[in-house]
């Protein structure tokens, strides 16, 4: 009776089947980007847990040899602004001639 409603009726399932699959592909790439995105959010994490540790066992070192390492502080525990635990603990080692070897080494909780 009317050609061109019947070929309309033909072509719905096609536009339903590219509607999907173009929604399918935006949620893929959706997903693609926030994984990305949290992956360098872990990462830059992991490297301010490091340096934090780094500076920490710094600054004991240096604090206990400003005080002429006459009483070196044999374990610290503290808790910065991100929520983490940092130990930082120093221990002497042999002496040699007069020269006294320290070890320092900070460690961090991980979630």
């Amino acid at each position: 009776m009317f050609p061109q409603f019947k070929k309309l009726n033909n072509e719905s399932g096609i536009v339903l089947f590219i509607v999907l699959m173009t929604a399918i592909i935006i949620m893929i790439f959706s997903v693609g980007i926030l994984t990305q995105s949290m992956n360098e959010m872990n990462y830059a994490q992991q490297q301010i847990d490091q340096i934090a540790a780094e500076q920490l066992s710094k600054g004991m070192w240096w604090n206990a040899y400003a005080s002429g390492m006459s009483a070196p502080p044999q374990s610290v525990s503290t808790n910065l602004s991100g929520g983490r635990n940092y130990t930082m603990s120093m221990s002497s080692g042999s002496s040699v001639n007069g020269i006294t070897s320290y070890t320092v080494s900070a460690n961090y909780d991980t979630f």
